[in-house]
């Protein structure tokens, strides 16, 4: 392929990409008006996301056998077009059930078509420290996406329209497949025609994934362990208050599905036959550590970009667009750090294996520095913002010299095996996505239920009788989540508690507020080390 077909590849498939990450950012900031648009509930906006993020990572290893089959560029057309007709839909929609049926379903039907079939078109076209700059560069407009999504989405949804944002993804995506039709023949990434597709391990690796995605969107409904409330199915109670969590049970059977799963694959291997994916890519040392640290590297950081909009919000008083800005410096860093880190690879100077080493160091760090800034203790230094931005800054150093993970793994495996790692490494990223809102969700929670009952319990101004009442609330409280200040004072005004008891409720919601936020950034600085015993595990030598 000439040298400016490759450039204008590359080009189309960054862009592209970063309008993938733009979009799981960009509308967490438009959640009010999007319920006031679509006359719904918060809880209908958000399982729209989530259903979102269930059909993505359930048919991600589906979308990249498709891509192998049909050829890359023929599969990434198709879910550029699914991809386009769902951002229309849900740009012009009336309800929320457009909403279901454009963003969820078809948005996601498009990207785990599109998602395996640009890496494994840019794995296939670059070699050498080409493919390590292509395949960094990507990771960087994805961090870009991620940390200007915030931003941009609140620009658009405060001052024009949060349908806008689908709209433009809509043109935009048309715009890409156009030129790409101009511009890459179909030819360059020829359809390999197999046997008979594997549908039912299709639908097992659909369940398997799915039913893990769903475990983790219930964390903070239900607990992660003990179940906060009744948990039904078509008005069927299955679970009762106190017993424990659905999560760890649907885990464990999407784990076992799993199972099954690699089970059945083997099976049409040993026969001759033509699997989904093969496994067997995971006895690579390289593949397998590598793929476990693509997990970590997301997980933590997207943990991290949960747990500080939420202190922003509910402690420094900021609104959407303000925390979006403050967490522009993890971007900065992203982009800094993974340019530098490919040209160092790329010209021998370093190895994947130190670039890794480094970057769980850079989280881990900056996780602590992040948890310092969350002590109730510092909650009143001026300009927290700024103050915050050191500790964000080396998340974002950490994020972007991980980004060249994936040109390690993706040059790992021989030609016909692209596709299998694709699959297997894009759904491990997406899990880490969900694994680190939930986990990071799940100990602020569980810390702030401990440190506000200890807070009552030790209180020498609250009655017997309130520190009762609040005991009842914090065991019968189906949503817990932190909450600002003004918000526990209507709380305890609403239910007869003023004068000395409410500032004492307040005083200890702070306290617990800033424990449970520096004990969940503790919780990555601790995930951020296991993933730098993980990245031990790679190879020393130069790739």
């Amino acid at each position: 392929m000439a040298s400016g077909t490759l450039r204008t590849l590359f080009v189309l498939l960054s862009v592209e990409n970063f309008l993938i990450n733009y979009t799981s950012t960009a509308m967490n900031v438009a959640l009010s008006a999007m319920v006031r648009d679509l006359h719904t509930s918060l809880t209908g906006v958000q399982s729209a996301m989530s259903l979102y993020a269930l059909v993505v990572a359930a048919c991600m290893i589906t979308g990249s056998k498709l891509g192998a089959r049909h050829g890359y560029a023929r599969a990434f057309v198709v879910g550029g077009q699914i991809f386009a007709l769902g951002a229309l839909i849900t740009a012009v929609g009336p309800t929320l059930r457009f909403m279901l049926l454009g963003w969820s379903l078809l948005q996601g039907i498009g990207v785990a078509l599109m998602l395996p079939a640009l890496v494994s078109m840019l794995t296939e076209s670059f070699t050498g420290a080409a493919r390590t700059k292509a395949l960094s560069t990507l990771g960087i407009f994805a961090g870009i996406a991620s940390g200007a999504g915030p931003v941009l989405g609140g620009l658009i949804t405060s001052y024009l329209n949060w349908r806008l944002s689908f709209l433009l993804e809509a043109v935009i995506t048309l715009v890409v497949l156009g030129l790409m039709r101009r511009k890459v023949s179909p030819e360059r990434f020829p359809a390999r025609p197999g046997q008979r597709f594997d549908v039912l391990g299709a639908a097992l690796s659909a369940t398997g994934f799915g039913l893990l995605v769903i475990a983790t969107l219930l964390v903070g409904r239900y607990g992660l362990i003990k179940d906060r409330q009744d948990f039904e199915v078509f008005g069927t109670t299955l679970l009762h208050r106190g017993q424990v969590s659905p999560v760890p049970l649907l885990a464990g059977v999407g784990l076992v599905i799993l199972v099954v799963f690699a089970v059945w694959e083997r099976h049409l291997i040993k026969h001759g036959r033509d699997p989904l994916v093969r496994l067997s890519v995971l006895r690579n040392r390289t593949i397998r550590a590598g793929t476990l640290t693509l997990v970590m590297q997301i997980l933590v950081p997207t943990g991290m970009l949960f747990l500080v909009p939420v202190f922003l919000q509910t402690t420094a008083g900021f609104d959407a667009l303000r925390s979006g800005v403050t967490l522009f410096v993890v971007p900065v860093g992203l982009t800094a750090a993974a340019s530098t880190a490919a040209r160092l690879i790329g010209d021998g100077r370093m190895t994947h294996r130190t670039a890794q080493i480094w970057a769980f160091l850079s989280m881990a760090v900056g996780c602590v520095a992040v948890a310092v800034m969350f002590d109730p203790h510092l909650q009143d230094v001026p300009a927290i913002g700024l103050a915050l931005a050191p500790g964000l800054l080396l998340v974002g150093i950490g994020r972007g010299l991980a980004t060249t993970a994936t040109d390690l793994v993706q040059s790992a495996p021989p030609p016909e095996q692209v596709s299998d790692v694709t699959g297997l490494t894009r759904t491990a990223t997406y899990l880490g996505s969900s694994f680190g809102v939930a986990l990071a969700g799940a100990l602020m929670t569980t810390s702030l239920l401990l440190a506000f009952e200890a807070g009552t319990n030790a209180s020498t101004v609250l009655s017997s009788g309130q520190k009762q009442s609040v005991q009842h609330t914090l065991e019968h409280q189906v949503q817990t989540s932190v909450a600002t200040d003004a918000a526990v004072r209507a709380k305890a005004e609403s239910q007869g508690v003023t004068g000395t008891a409410a500032d004492e409720l307040v005083r200890i919601n702070t306290r617990a507020r800033g424990q449970a936020l520096t004990a969940a950034s503790l919780g990555m600085a601790t995930l951020a080390l296991i993933g730098l015993l993980l990245a031990l595990r790679l190879p020393r030598a130069r790739t």
